[in-house]
């Protein structure tokens, strides 16, 4: 079977490895011979990698640094990327620095995929209830992959402006003689939007699926309720997230470390909706990290990985020496992190965000609480502290605790964005790099729109820089 698996992969990567004009060079060319159910079921039943080898979404937001080197061999060149979200320097030339981005080619590789099981699964022979939801699930995936590159590439959505400002390509076809040109932001949405409708969604398997490779309804209701939250339209993505928990409301339990001593999260963790983690190694996506002095602020006393697997040590080795005092080191591994993806404590937080702001202080506290309580041995509730809380305060608790829960992945960048585009809860970070000085990046920075890869400008001209 895998030996299967792995021919028809490589039939379709050599087809995408076919040039065309839009350096989206993952679009296959002519007819491929996926022609049953069952062949391109075969495009699912697979395990993506979205390597990351610095997580730069943290770095910009004052919440990591990267792993393996100290700041000494990254401050001696300022003419590096690596150099420009660590001092928060817009002056560099960071397009000029993109050669190439993995992240961009591998998730519209990930895209091409998913169009080829939409555009051939209606005609292919096999089981019709099975072609019903491999279709729902790459409409669903092809909405997601998009999400997190337009969330990259583009400006956060605004109402007011989203359908003049520039966001990316939505790849939704294979025909490899269509100009892949880049779309506005309100079009990207609209199409995310398209492709997890409730009429898609009903062909998910109506639960949570084990099958690490593949995922049921939980995850459909969980892109729908985060693509509108980025949107700010909390009531929608409110009932979507409830929705979501309706069919998954699993919370991973760290209570568990008191006993076993270790943190262990393997791929079939029940809390994830759909796994996309970014290290392949045996390692896990949490080895070596190094937290900022401000993150490692957050974590309390009575937190469970502290006090029962020392999950977090100081960063006192020669590469890490010269970190800013305060900074801890990550000393776990084998951690299968959701980087990219969504689990329940994505809903559990997207549901408390939106009754805050909605006017039920008290209740959306409650949504945090439910993680908290088994993040934090003899944890007291936000909830029990709410009478009198303006929503900013509430807002502030949940930030706070938000930040900590989603280190070391995507959200916390997007959070960081959406918020920003809010006079309410703009806010201008500052890092303190000790010797090295003190830097600021604001709320309106270009940093926070990543720049499209040389070679996939090079080869389409519609790609100019978002920022």
């Amino acid at each position: 079977m895998k030996q299967k698996i792995y021919s028809l992969l490589a039939m379709v990567i050599l087809l995408c490895m076919t040039a065309c004009e839009s350096k989206l060079d993952i679009v296959p060319k002519g007819m491929t011979t996926l022609d049953t159910v069952d062949d391109l079921e075969t495009l699912l039943n697979q395990r993506p990698i979205i390597t990351l080898e610095n997580n730069n979404y943290e770095i910009l937001c004052n919440n990591m640094y990267t792993n393996w080197e100290g700041l000494a061999e990254y401050m001696a060149n300022p003419n590096s990327l690596i150099y420009a979200y660590i001092t928060y320097d817009e002056k560099v030339d960071r397009a000029d620095l993109t050669t190439s981005s993995y992240f961009y080619e591998e998730l519209y590789s990930l895209i091409n995929y998913m169009n080829v099981i939409i555009s051939k699964a209606p005609d292919a022979t096999g089981d019709d209830r099975k072609r019903t939801q491999i279709i729902a699930e790459a409409h669903v995936l092809r909405a997601w992959y998009h999400f997190l590159l337009v969330n990259t590439y583009a400006q956060q959505y605004d109402e007011s402006t989203a359908s003049q400002l520039g966001g990316i390509p939505y790849v939704d076809n294979t025909n490899v003689s269509e100009e892949k040109t880049k779309r506005t932001i309100a079009e990207v949405y609209d199409c995310m939007l398209q492709d997890c409708s409730d009429e898609v969604l009903a062909g998910l398997i109506q639960e949570h699926v084990s099958t690490p490779c593949r995922f049921g309804l939980d995850f459909g209701y969980g892109v729908r309720a985060r693509i509108l939250f980025q949107m700010k339209r909390y009531e929608e993505a409110l009932k979507y997230a409830n929705l979501a928990l309706g069919v998954n409301n699993k919370l991973e339990d760290r209570s568990t470390i008191m006993e076993t001593g270790t943190w262990t999260l393997n791929e079939t963790a029940a809390n994830n909706y759909y796994l996309l983690w970014s290290n392949n190694s045996n390692l896990g996506d949490f080895y070596g990290c190094c937290i900022s002095p401000e993150m490692a602020a957050l974590i309390e006393p009575n937190d469970y990985l502290m006090n029962y697997c020392y999950a977090y040590g100081p960063a006192w080795d020669t590469p890490y020496a010269e970190l800013p005092e305060g900074s801890l080191q990550c000393q776990v591994s084998d951690i299968r992190w959701n980087v990219w993806g969504i689990r329940a404590e994505t809903m559990y937080y997207v549901a408390a965000e939106c009754m805050i702001r909605l006017g039920n202080i008290q209740g959306g506290l409650a949504q945090v609480d439910r993680v908290r309580a088994v993040r934090v041995e003899n944890y007291t509730p936000f909830a029990s502290q709410a009478s009198g809380l303006t929503e900013k305060q509430a807002m502030k608790m949940l930030q706070d605790a938000k930040r900590l829960e989603f280190l070391n992945t995507i959200e916390n960048f997007c959070d960081r964005k959406r918020w920003n585009s809010e006079s309410e809860y703009a806010e201008t970070i500052t890092r303190d790099l000790g010797k090295y000085g003190t830097y600021s990046i604001g709320p309106n920075s270009p940093l926070w729109v990543f720049p499209f890869p040389q070679n996939a400008v090079l080869y389409n001209k519609s790609l100019t820089q978002n920022y």
